[in-house]
């Protein structure tokens, strides 16, 4: 991964985590993001971010389209259940010949 893109993805990252902390009331809780960028060749690549911060956690859905038209998936949702402090984060990937995973990632914290 390139400079630039490292430093795309963590402002990206930075940003979310920022709507996640600030999403309280009066305040949208929702985002959209669509962006583009052309390489020296003249190809184009697309990405289209949603998410929103729900009562609990958070939802989030990107698709990546190439200069070829063809697109990568990725959705995300994450949830805190405060009876049992857990957070669980559910994570899936679709690619662009339809093969998708899928996983589950769930985190404790005791005391």
């Amino acid at each position: 991964m390139i400079a630039s893109q490292r430093t795309f993805a963590a402002l990206t990252s930075l940003a979310f985590t920022a709507a996640l902390v600030l999403g309280g009331s009066g305040l949208s809780r929702a985002y959209e993001r669509n962006t583009s960028v052309t390489g020296s060749g003249g190809k184009t690549v697309s990405k289209s971010v949603t998410g929103s911060r729900t009562d609990n956690g958070y939802t989030r859905s990107e698709t990546t389209t190439g200069a070829g038209g063809k697109s990568v998936e990725k959705d995300a949702s994450g949830s805190w259940d405060s009876a049992t402090k857990t957070w669980t984060k559910d994570k899936s990937v679709t690619g662009p010949n339809g093969k998708s995973k899928s996983w589950q990632k769930k985190t404790s914290v005791s005391q």
